[in-house]
């Protein structure tokens, strides 16, 4: 999928961040893009990176071209790990459309910039969080 048809949605959400929508970056790769700009990223099938600047602020840099094969596998490797939190209830299913893939992708990403968050899991308990305040999940 075409990451920039979702423009609206990463400027909602840069916004929601208190990050400016002229930090969002799209690109074609972003290890690529990283190893130009002389900063390590090994993973190159990474979907969203946010980068903080020099006193700068931070850029949010998203893969333009965004296999669903990506998106999945980050989906279920969030399933994996919210098992070790309850294995009745998998919260990928609240997951149920692109724009909450996508939503739950950028957050997550961005809580791994926050001072409290140490690990994935609790990236993924905050971006959840995130997304519950925003109303994602209303019924």
């Amino acid at each position: 999928m075409n990451s920039r048809d979702y423009y609206e949605l990463f400027r909602y959400l840069m916004e929601q961040r208190c990050l400016r929508q002229e930090d969002l970056l799209f690109v074609e790769n972003i290890a690529d893009w990283c190893r130009q700009q002389g900063i390590p990223e090994a993973d190159t099938e990474k979907p969203f990176k946010l980068i903080a600047g020099d006193g700068q602020g931070c850029r949010m840099l998203i893969r333009e071209d965004l296999p669903e094969e990506v998106i999945e596998e980050r989906i279920n490797a969030m399933r994996i790990r919210g098992q070790l939190m309850n294995i009745a209830v998998d919260r990928a299913d609240r997951l149920d459309s692109v724009q909450k893939k996508l939503a739950w992708l950028f957050l997550s990403e961005y809580a791994q910039s926050l001072p409290e968050i140490n690990d994935d899991l609790q990236a993924d308990n905050w971006a959840f969080g995130e997304m519950e305040r925003l109303g994602y999940f209303k019924t």
